[in-house]
């Protein structure tokens, strides 16, 4: 063997030793991650090494260990097919019996972790193409195999298994299974249901500019699918966990999802969806000032507006007529609350109670759709919902400020006659 080669392999060797030399005291003691994970991560990246040759060859420090990789991955093929002596089939993970073969498949499973730096994205960026080539050659059971290991967060990230933009857990009620999909500073409790359309602005115009005939309706789906990408990377789990923490209903949450496929899939544009994604992620990520969604959905889960703050809002407004869609107290509940979760007002609470007890919809979603047609935004209309979008501005700060109180079940805000004055037209 060289003696580059050799010297290599004894640098791993004795990085080896170190770690087997500690007891478990010194374990218990405040071990690093980078040592704690260190044997699962080398496991697993060995056999990646393996099960994705010739596709990690670039890991191989040199031809002759190579070769050596070459050699093991060949013979370990040609007994997969050949039953041992006991009438056992050889199993897809065994290890190299050869020294000198184990040898350089765990120098290029540790050139392919990094080295000392095994906790960054970095090493995710790395380890995740090959384990997606491994895990498409190789059994279901041996994919569930390796992500069932206890590895290190980044090797768990990278083993997840991602289809169409979204990452899926793998293994049935495996531990890891709420792992986030990227290192994020926000939380999934900064993440409201619905991608609010500044952000969509700021984010999506190169996504958009591709994407020849999007409409209202599509562009909905859009905001609703990229919620739970970025629920995805802050909080983990498959897409239900994050509709479920989102409140989304399961059937429209597969719906948006489904209709977006079609869509980017047609044009080829997951990376531009990605991409954008990750612009909106990394922007929450510096945010010093991030709005905690979930709170707000929890603080207004049964909120109504008083009727002394609707008298108010109406006052002057004489010309609303008593027909079936005519604004009420419930209109602006669920545009109020549409406006502070930054959710879809067809899943208020307001509107799911009806829904629960059996009622019609039908009215009070006439009533809303009529605020929300741009053509309908003049006069009275337009003053209302000037108001309406100023005393919910009110409420969302009482909500982030945590001035607001949760009072038998119901929250509870002050509204003074200042602020009302605030909220009408001066």
């Amino acid at each position: 063997m060289p003696e580059a080669d050799l010297s290599i392999l004894l640098a791993l060797q004795h990085r080896i030793d170190q770690r087997l030399m500690c007891g478990p005291s010194t374990a218990d003691a405040g071990q690093s991650a980078s040592d704690r994970y260190f044997f699962p991560d080398l496991i697993v990246a060995a056999h990646l090494i393996r099960l994705s040759w010739p596709d990690g060859a670039r890991y191989a420090s040199s031809t002759s260990l190579a070769d050596l990789i070459d050699r093991h991955v060949s013979s370990a093929a040609a007994r997969r097919h050949t039953p041992e002596p006991d009438g056992r089939m050889p199993i897809a993970w065994d290890a190299p019996e050869d020294p000198a073969e184990c040898a350089a498949v765990l120098v290029a499973a540790d050139s392919l972790l990094g080295h000392e730096e095994r906790d960054n994205a970095g090493m995710t960026d790395q380890v995740r193409p090959l384990a997606a080539s491994a895990f498409s050659r190789s059994p279901a059971n041996i994919r569930a195999s390796l992500r069932r290991m206890d590895v290190s967060p980044a090797m768990a990230r990278a083993l997840l298994c991602h289809t169409h933009g979204f990452y899926r857990a793998g293994g049935h009620r495996h531990a890891r299974q709420r792992l986030p999909s990227r290192q994020s500073r926000f939380r999934i409790e900064h993440v409201p249901a619905l991608l609010p359309q500044e952000w969509l602005s700021a984010h999506f115009d190169d996504l958009l500019s591709h994407w020849a005939h999007h409409t209202d309706w599509k562009v909905r789906h859009l905001r609703r699918v990229s919620a739970l990408k970025l629920a995805e990377m802050s909080g983990g789990g498959t897409w239900p966990d994050c509709a479920k923490t989102l409140r989304i209903p399961w059937n429209t949450a597969q719906q948006s999802l489904k209709v977006i496929r079609q869509e980017l899939n047609s044009r080829d544009l997951w990376s531009d969806f990605e991409r954008s994604v990750e612009s909106v992620a990394s922007q929450l990520d510096l945010g010093a000032d991030r709005v905690h969604y979930g709170r707000r959905r929890e603080l207004l889960s049964s909120w109504q507006v008083p009727a002394g703050d609707w008298a108010e809002l109406c006052r002057d407004l004489e010309q609303f007529g008593q027909g079936a869609t005519s604004p009420t107290c419930d209109t602006a509940t669920v545009l109020i609350w549409t406006h502070v979760t930054q959710g879809d007002h067809l899943h208020s609470p307001m509107l799911g109670a009806i829904r629960e007890s059996g009622c019609s919809t039908q009215r009070l979603v006439a009533s809303i759709n009529q605020l929300r047609t741009p053509a309908n935004r003049k006069g009275g209309k337009r003053e209302l919902l000037r108001r309406l979008e100023t005393y919910s501005d009110l409420l969302a700060t009482a909500c982030d400020r945590a001035v607001a109180s949760l009072q038998t079940g119901s929250f509870e805000i002050e509204v003074t006659a200042a602020h009302l004055r605030k909220v009408k037209s001066p």
